[in-house]
């Protein structure tokens, strides 16, 4: 079967066709069984066939779709016109698998007269199309000034019986576009231009239609071209704009635009060319241009400084336009607002990028890559590296590139294709800092992010939403080593101390700077370098301000060419930087981590998009650290070399905003308990002579107050197990409400353990200071006389209040529940 058979119920059979021998043999090639048998038939169901190329022949950086346009009569029904549909799909996906991008469109008769088509489509078709079979566009048989009344021209015609009407078809009267239509030529234009570079001679038309109140159809300029007996190719599309341009405006970049986008190298012999008809055509522009031998070196020059100074007057092009098309829209009210902002922050990334972007042309503008040498500089008395095809003398001499950044300028080079696996690469850093074989070795892992293969994107979601991180390559100690000193020692990483940013009994960190490359959502690669003494926790708090809401470890990668901690330098700062991001993922609103860094302690924490690193006091240990929120659910993290056994982070993990999770451990004949509140404060108490059961009655009915008291949605209890494979928990039910114990209830002034309070047991009070052992012991006293016994019984606290109003986080209640009951039980 052919390409597109359906079955025999599609309609077949188009008005005055019969494939001729070539197109026999084509179909036998594709299907060798295939067999034409020519049939008459009294009705055909299919008019014509046609095919549009929008972007024309011309123009050979094209890979836009073309159009295919089917016309059937009227007397195919519902049913047939669905299998024509499949047919029209089937043949699509066929042509996809060759490699053509084709749209279709689907007609009837009676289309034509409903206004089905627009005056823009049917210019298109009169312009841009072809009749591959079938009925003939009356619009051919009218000349340009009869055109003017086209209707009664065409009526005339039919009514003068001369032709065979069924072998024309009257697709209507072509107009100009309207004004949605034209801006969304001018988005689209804009959008190509900015990604690829490739349609500069469609912003200077779009430049002219829109300065221009109206423009004639370009299917009206074809036709004059063809009664004026020009050559075929004068009536491309890419020509008919270059002939419309040059009416209205000087037309110098509109030509080397269509000489661009030609791809015929002029200047430069060919035995044979691909296309002669196109180079023939393109040579006698040329010389009606009178460009000289010069000119056309110039424009034939692909290298990257002839293609970038192509891409800044495509930029200036895209600036205009755009100016333009905001007063367009302003002027015919249309609601765009959204379309304009997004085609003006891709505008600002490609043209305008930040300082720390790595600018590179478009993939498709990028010069090919070739096995050149090239020289890498850095002089005596200057910080910049330089890259160039030529060995530099002085800074001043010219350069491809400059940047204080070693990484940056790689960087650079690779994107651009200038720095490739085949060049052969000379390094002179006269403040001998960076080594040849550390460049090579810098070099080969900026390749394998494979930068030459990423571009800026486009789309309306890398231009609308936020830049967030895809990507991030780590580079440690790139010239700043701190290998030297304790090489001297004959010191090694050991098992026992093998955390880089705190080694040895001196605490040292071994990472000196960062220097790095990121790839954001929009495409872009960015560069940074930190290398002050903090340089690990700059790097930290510049991923947060970055908000990594969706880097994972998978793409975090470094290295560092440190000698024997290298390795260990490039893991500990991969892992770190992963942890933190998984800790920002899981809450993006506000969150800390806790660490170690050089000897001293420090805090880094985020809040409404604000980030900052302190450093807390050498008197406080972890769990004062991990308590001391008192006004916002602040969800904490230890850096993984403070928590050894993993047991923090593990609690940890079950910290929730307005939740308290409380966590029974058996160790021996000691209940631990810890408790994680809604703030987030993670504390531990330890108990004695005690049941697990007695234990969880009692802080159930303690924390349900509070619970209740300050509306808090969750209370959980779980027992904690260590396990081989690590710690494990198990959710605990709710235990039953005990009896037997007498209520007690304290009421203190303040949080502050001084402060006066009031001891309520049963109908009796005592009032005293609440750090006060000889209040504590009449309570005691006279619960022991309650019960009539003189042995030691345990006095538990069933409620606390704070009498000052003041809001206390649950770990201030349970810390002070633990205090008092130890003084109602001092033995």
């Amino acid at each position: 079967m052919l390409p597109g058979f359906i079955n025999d119920d599609v309609p077949a059979g188009l008005i005055d066709y019969q494939p001729d021998k070539t197109t026999l043999d084509k179909a036998k090639e594709l299907e060798t069984s295939f067999k034409y048998r020519r049939k008459a038939l009294r009705r055909y169901p299919l008019r014509g066939l046609y095919l549009i190329h929008p972007q024309g022949v011309l123009n050979a950086t094209d890979n836009g779709p073309l159009q295919l346009w089917l016309l059937h009569s009227n007397n195919v029904n519902d049913e047939q016109r669905q299998g024509l549909t499949l047919k029209l799909d089937a043949v699509v996906d066929w042509m996809q698998a060759a490699g053509l991008t084709v749209e279709y469109k689907l007609l009837a008769e009676a289309d034509l007269h409903t206004n089905s088509l627009q005056g823009w489509e049917i210019d298109l078709l009169y312009h841009s199309g072809m009749v591959l079979a079938g009925s003939v566009p009356y619009w051919w048989l009218s000349t340009t000034a009869e055109d003017q009344d086209y209707q009664h021209t065409i009526n005339e015609i039919k009514n003068q019986r001369m032709l065979n009407q069924v072998s024309f078809v009257d697709f209507g009267a072509a107009a100009p576009s309207h004004a949605e239509r034209i801006f969304t030529l001018c988005y689209q234009a804009i959008k190509n231009s900015l990604h690829s570079g490739n349609d500069w001679l469609e912003l200077e038309y779009l430049h002219t239609q829109l300065e221009q109140d109206e423009l004639p159809c370009l299917s009206h300029l074809l036709k004059q071209q063809v009664h004026q007996q020009k050559l075929s190719l004068s009536h491309d599309i890419s020509h008919l704009k270059l002939l419309q341009i040059a009416q209205h405006n000087p037309a110098s970049h509109a030509r080397e635009a269509l000489y661009l986008v030609s791809s015929e190298l002029l200047s430069k012999s060919v035995k044979q060319a691909r296309y002669p008809w196109r180079r023939a055509f393109i040579q006698s522009l040329v010389e009606q241009w009178n460009w000289s031998e010069e000119k056309l070196q110039q424009l034939d020059q692909r290298d990257y400084a002839a293609n970038k100074r192509c891409f800044e007057l495509i930029g200036e092009s895209c600036h205009r336009l755009l100016k333009q098309m905001t007063d367009f829209a302003r002027e015919h009210a249309l609601e765009v607002d959204s379309q304009l902002a997004e085609l003006k922050k891709c505008y600002q990334l490609r043209f305008k990028p930040a300082a720390d972007v790595i600018d590179c042309l478009p993939k498709q503008m990028r010069p090919a890559s070739n096995s050149d040498r090239l020289f890498l500089h850095r002089f005596q008395n200057h910080s910049d590296w330089f890259i160039s095809f030529q060995l530099l003398q002085k800074p001043t001499d010219s350069a491809l590139f400059r940047h204080e950044s070693l990484l940056h300028v790689l960087a650079w080079a690779v994107s651009n294709q200038i720095l490739s696996r085949s060049n052969w690469l000379s390094v002179n850093d006269q403040l001998q800092k960076v080594s040849t074989n550390t460049v090579v070795e810098l070099s080969q892992h900026v390749f394998r992010r494979h930068l030459a293969d990423s571009d800026l994107f486009t789309h309306s979601n890398a231009a609308t939403q936020p830049e967030s991180i895809q990507q991030i390559m780590l580079i440690s100690n790139l010239e700043r080593q701190a290998s030297d000193s304790l090489s001297q020692q004959g010191l090694q990483l050991s098992s026992k101390q093998n955390d880089p940013f705190n080694y040895t009994s001196s605490r040292q960190s071994l990472v000196l700077s960062v220097d790095g490359l990121l790839l954001s959502n929009t495409g872009q690669w960015h560069s940074f370098a930190l290398n002050d003494d903090h340089a690990p926790l700059e790097l930290l708090i510049y991923l947060l301000n970055w908000q990594p809401s969706s880097l994972t470890q998978e793409n975090i990668s470094g290295w560092c060419p440190t000698p024997i901690f290298g390795q260990s330098i490039t893991q500990r700062l991969n892992s770190l930087t992963a942890q933190l991001c998984r800790h920002y993922q899981q809450f993006p609103q506000h969150g800390r981590l806790l660490l170690n860094y050089a000897g001293r302690a420090y805090s880094l924490q985020w809040q409404d998009n604000q980030a900052d690193y302190t450093r807390r006091p050498a008197s406080q240990d972890l769990w004062q650290a991990l308590a001391e929120n008192r006004h916002v659910f602040t969800p904490s993290a230890l850096d993984n070399y403070l928590d050894s056994d993993g047991l923090f982070n593990y609690l940890l993990q079950k910290q929730a905003s307005n939740s308290i999770s409380v966590f029974i451990y058996l160790e021996q004949n000691t209940i631990i308990c810890y408790l994680i509140d809604e703030l987030g404060n993670l504390i531990r108490q330890q108990f004695q002579h005690l049941t697990e059961s007695t234990l969880v009655a009692h802080l159930h009915k303690f924390l349900s107050e509070i619970k209740n008291t300050r509306q808090i949605d969750q209370l959980r209890f779980y027992r904690l197990r260590r396990e081989k494979q690590g710690w494990q928990r198990v959710a605990l039910a709710t235990p039953a409400q005990t009896r037997g114990y007498l209520p007690i209830t304290v009421t203190m002034t303040s949080p502050a353990l001084d402060a006066e309070c009031t001891v309520l047991c049963g109908q009796k009070s005592f009032r005293g200071r609440a750090d006060e052992p000889a209040l504590f012991s009449q309570v005691h006293k006279l619960v022991l006389s309650l019960r009539q016994q003189k042995q030691h019984y345990p006095i538990y606290l069933n409620s606390l209040i704070f009498a000052d109003g003041s809001s206390q986080p649950t770990a201030v209640y349970m810390q002070q529940k633990y205090r008092l009951e130890q003084l109602f039980n001092p033995n």
